[in-house]
């Protein structure tokens, strides 16, 4: 009976020998359907090596570009290479045939030499599926063949065929928008005067054409000022504007005359010199007088009399300037310090609307003092009033840094010891979920054992009554190690030369019955030949 084990096992290795001196290793996946001796032949000549031909026989796209003379295999650094010198075989089914330096590849070996923005995108940005015509090569998963110089194979038709389809006689590489080569002035309307410093977008505007948004630039009337502007005086003047305005500054009458305000009893100042005109003057007429003794003359009360003093609406102007957009205020910090909560720490850094904005506007009455009137508890009802008295943040956090917590652990049932003095808080009492977001959290009631926090590794080998006491072989220290496990009380005490060798020369990784590998230090057979050959 052994005699036939011992031929059946000599069998296999000599079969196993044989296949391995014919075959150097697997093929890749690509190629996995030559597997097997009956294939040698269809990419190896016998007593030569694989010939470019056999090849090309079968990748007939890369033959059809050479016989072109196209891409990179028709390049003159290519064509001195035969096709094995970057394509190797035998490697096995993950090995990747057509590797290269992507940060290194020469580009302009291809026909194509890469400018502007295309030389700083990344090579899968263009060699997509999507952007390859034929249908087979389409299908191929990770192909850089099958690309075409034209813009529009790789990019939509953003003017949707309103302008020619060469975008190079408008674009250029390195900046698409602007369009820096097209002249404006070769168009039927030439731009003149203001109409240089407007926004292209501003006249040619986002329509829809076929199901798809593009800017016009073709079709747009132009013949007179109202096809494109609205007519401010409702066309009390009439409807050619040019009669009394020019292109360079339509607030200036083509006779030079341009209305000065400050001859009136209000000069205009600040924001008040760039508002258009119908925007004060709404009765329509430029005559009658207008009542501007105080800002809420004609601007409502932004606050609703929240800065109300003596009974006293204070004027707008005792914080803000015309010099300056409205948003801004001349209440600054020293002004906020003197007030009944002086900011300190990071509060010196938030800005206004974070404690002043609700639901889109300013408040400042009753915005609170105390943490929790501006900041949710995220604690209430987790943490003893014993140690978290009035909700007072402020027991642990300071406003310099909010994730800096000073707490005096030694005040529970729990004195933090070595390494667990440099954690967080966090790491402990928080649970976040991926995105950041908490999700539980736990201040009370934990457990005091290391396997409530820390995963056990040694699955019930080191257990005693159902209970692993981590802390008999380890320490609470700076580092993990089993200072505390003592071989002297094992069933193997260690000796001489066994002294000197690493714990891992002996304890190795096993499957154990829970279907995990953990590292087995319950050696159950321990004589010399059980370790030694």
């Amino acid at each position: 009976m052994l005699k036939k084990i011992f031929i059946t096992v000599f069998g296999v290795i000599i079969a196993h020998a044989m296949v391995a001196q014919l075959s150097p290793g697997d093929l890749s996946e690509a190629h996995k359907l030559l597997e097997g001796l009956s294939n040698c032949t269809k990419c190896h000549s016998i007593g030569a090596k694989v010939p470019d031909q056999k090849c090309l026989d079968c990748h007939k796209e890369i033959q059809s570009l050479i016989s072109a003379d196209r891409g990179y295999h028709a390049s003159r650094q290519v064509q001195s290479k035969t096709c094995i010198d970057c394509h190797s075989e035998h490697h096995g089914r993950k090995f990747e045939m057509d590797r290269f330096d992507r940060d290194a590849f020469d580009h302009d070996l291809t026909g194509y030499a890469l400018k502007g923005k295309h030389d700083v995108i990344d090579c899968r940005d263009c060699h997509k599926p999507e952007h390859i015509v034929n249908a087979d090569l389409r299908k191929r998963n990770g192909t850089f063949l099958g690309l075409e110089k034209a813009c529009l194979n790789c990019h939509d038709d953003f003017h949707q065929g309103t302008v020619k389809n060469d975008c190079a006689q408008c674009h250029d590489l390195d900046v698409w928008r602007p369009a820096s080569r097209f002249d404006h002035d070769k168009a039927e309307f030439r731009l003149t005067g203001a109409h240089r410093e407007v926004e292209c977008v501003e006249c040619h505007v986002m329509t829809t054409r076929n199901g798809k948004d593009f800017q016009q630039f073709t079709g747009i009337e132009f013949a007179r000022c109202t096809d494109c502007h609205t007519d401010p005086h409702s066309g009390s003047f009439g409807t050619t504007c040019t009669d009394c305005h020019g292109e360079k500054d339509w607030h200036v009458l083509k006779t030079g005359i341009k209305f000065d305000h400050n001859l009136t009893n209000y000069p205009l100042e600040g924001m008040h010199a760039s508002v258009e005109c119908r925007n004060c003057h709404t009765s329509g007429s430029y005559t009658k007088n207008i009542n501007h003794d105080k800002c809420k003359s004609c601007h409502k009360d932004y606050h609703r009399g929240q800065l109300t003093d003596d009974n006293t609406t204070a004027d707008c102007k005792d914080c803000h300037t015309l010099k300056s957009p409205f948003s801004f205020t001349l209440y600054g910090l020293s002004e906020h310090q003197e007030s009944q909560f002086p900011l300190e720490g990071a509060h010196i850094a938030t800005p206004c609307f974070a404690c002043h904005v609700s639901e889109d506007r300013w408040e400042f009455e009753d915005i609170g003092e105390s943490c929790v009137d501006c900041h949710e508890d995220i604690h209430e009802g987790f943490i003893s009033e014993k140690y978290y008295i009035d909700d007072d943040c402020t027991k642990c956090h300071n406003t310099e840094l909010w994730k800096e917590v000073k707490f005096d652990h030694g005040t529970t049932d729990y004195e933090l010891e070595g390494r667990h003095n440099e954690i967080a808080c966090r790491a402990c009492h928080l649970d976040f979920s991926e995105s950041g977001e908490l999700i539980n959290q736990e201040f009370s009631g934990l457990d005091n054992a290391c396997v409530t926090c820390h995963d056990n590794v040694h699955g019930s080998q080191f257990q005693v009554d159902g209970v692993t006491d981590c802390t008999r072989c380890h320490k609470v220290a700076k580092h993990w190690n089993a200072d505390g496990f003592d071989h002297s009380i094992t069933r193997f005490p260690l000796e001489g030369k066994h002294l000197e060798i690493d714990c891992k020369a002996c304890h190795k990784a096993k499957i154990f019955e829970d279907n995990v590998e953990r590292i087995d230090y319950k050696i159950e057979k321990f004589e010399c030949i059980d370790c030694h050959s």
